[in-house]
């Protein structure tokens, strides 16, 4: 049984004992993730992990930028790219669907 079928079975069940409707499956993931995120921000700190880890990040800042290679001349970046018009975006030209017909009929 899935958690579709699961949660069908517990709807008719709490409509025959006039009970309030359960939540459906997945409406507290997002809350769960989040919560977990803070608890696992909190033990960090508490364990010093956090403080460890930006101690390990300047330390090997420090080693790149004090004996790493200077270079002569400033680094330069790409021009950008101008973007190509998608074809389907011109507005003469439409997408044809599965059957063939254009998108406009």
């Amino acid at each position: 049984m899935n958690a579709a079928q699961q949660h069908m079975l517990d709807l008719y069940r709490s409509a025959r004992l006039g009970q309030p409707a359960p939540p459906a499956p997945g409406t507290g993931d997002v809350e769960a993730v989040r919560s977990f995120r803070t608890w696992r921000a909190f033990r960090g700190v508490v364990d010093e992990r956090v403080a460890a880890r930006r101690a390990r990040r300047a330390e090997l800042f420090r080693l790149l930028t004090l004996r790493g290679p200077r270079p002569t001349q400033p680094l330069l970046r790409p021009a950008p790219a101008t973007p190509r018009p998608y074809p389907a975006q011109h507005r003469t030209r439409r997408v044809p669907d599965t059957c063939g017909r254009t998108a406009d009929c």
